[in-house]
């Protein structure tokens, strides 16, 4: 028998219990969604660092401002920290981050701006000379430590990420593997074309996909201290779709290979990575077939139709699904959504943030009621 068919040696529970606290112990605090209700409620404090978080949902749900949200909560908790965006599809907006950003620093200073005196709390007068323009100018500073990167296909996401931390000498050359080369060849080489794929794909079929994209190295790489420590796909859906239409179970084998190389990344070095994701099975509320007959109902939401995009196997390789939809808000809108003769755009809608799945457990079925106010501001929904 050779080596390799031996089994490797066990490992002993004490020793993983100490590597575990280690980790644990060197993990940030989580990174706050803009809101103590949404945080409390159902995120158990916030997103978490050395996990990937999927948010999903139909456009106009929130998805990217609770982004936005986590890279402010990032970057005023962490005085150097930076923010790496990835954005496929054109859509970043450094005007509403910088707006939410001011709108954070903003609820930051009037939380510190009381103070104790006998029974009561009075306004510290410093904080008052806080003007709303040197919120701005401080916000609009902070912008420098988010690096935006705009890509087109999985392999712009693989060389996105091959740059954070400075791990590009370390780890890059495991990007060049037989999948990332053919995504390369098939571009259309015109700066920053969004030129879809050939419609022949030979070479793709010809070649050995049992490579996989690696984003990290297992032996011999120690744990960067870059400043780096949050990862932003905004969206996933966009470069995977694509991919996806051409080959279905190619492309299957491509996003679960990234995935768990982007997991072992995220892990080792304590980044708060989120991707943004579309959902599918969206449909009118007072669609008949809501109310009879049956269907596949990710939601603890009888109302709520849809579900993540990309699939299962997408949402069991990440740690942690969120699932954003709408609800009527009191039950006289109920009626209109879903009566027989209502108008299903007449009604007024409070936004619902879900988590369907957690690796961890402890925040699988939760879930907290919000709006969006001033295009910034997370509120409970009232």
């Amino acid at each position: 028998m050779s080596d390799l068919s031996q089994a490797a040696p066990p490992l002993l529970g004490s020793s993983l219990l100490a590597s575990a606290k280690a980790h644990e112990k060197a993990r940030p605090l989580p990174a706050s969604s803009g809101s103590a209700t949404v945080d409390q409620n159902a995120l158990d404090g916030g997103f978490r660092y050395g996990e990937i978080t999927s948010i999903a949902g139909a456009s106009g749900t929130g998805k990217t401002l609770l982004a936005y949200h986590a890279i402010a909560s990032h970057l005023l908790t962490h005085e150097v920290g930076e923010v790496a965006f990835i954005d496929t599809t054109g859509s970043f907006s450094p005007l509403r981050l910088r707006n939410a950003l001011a709108y954070r620093l903003e609820a930051k200073i009037q939380r510190n701006s009381y103070q104790e005196s006998g029974y009561m709390y009075e306004k510290r007068t410093s904080a008052l000379e806080n003007s709303k323009e040197t919120m701005i100018e401080e916000a609009t500073s902070m912008l420098d430590r988010v690096k935006v990167m705009r890509v087109f296909d999985l392999a712009g996401v693989v060389e996105a990420i091959s740059e954070v931390n400075g791990l590009t000498e370390e780890i890059a050359p495991k990007f060049e593997t037989a999948a990332v080369v053919i995504f390369k060849k098939r571009r259309v080489e015109i700066g920053d074309s969004e030129e879809e794929l050939d419609d022949e794909d030979e070479e793709l079929q010809a070649e050995p996909w049992r490579e996989s994209v690696n984003l990290h190295d297992s032996q011999g790489i120690e744990p960067h201290s870059g400043p780096i420590g949050m990862i932003i796909i905004d969206t996933i859906t966009n470069v995977v779709s694509t991919m996806m239409a051409k080959s279905q179970t190619q492309g299957q084998a491509l996003l679960a290979s990234f995935l768990r190389s982007l997991r072992h990344l995220t892990s080792r070095h304590h980044i708060c990575t989120i991707l943004t994701n579309a959902a599918v099975g969206i449909s009118s509320p007072n669609n008949p077939e809501l109310r009879h007959g049956s269907r596949e109902n990710v939601s603890i939401f009888s109302s709520t139709m849809g579900k993540p995009a990309l699939g299962k196997m997408f949402t069991f390789l990440i740690d942690t699904s969120i699932f954003l939809s709408t609800v009527p808000k009191t039950s006289d809108d109920a009626t209109i959504a879903f009566g027989d003769g209502g108008e299903a755009s007449s009604y007024q809608k409070a936004l619902i943030l879900e988590v369907l799945k957690d690796r961890c457990g402890t925040r699988e079925g939760r879930w907290a009621a919000f709006e969006i106010n001033a295009e910034v501001k997370i509120a409970p929904s009232g």
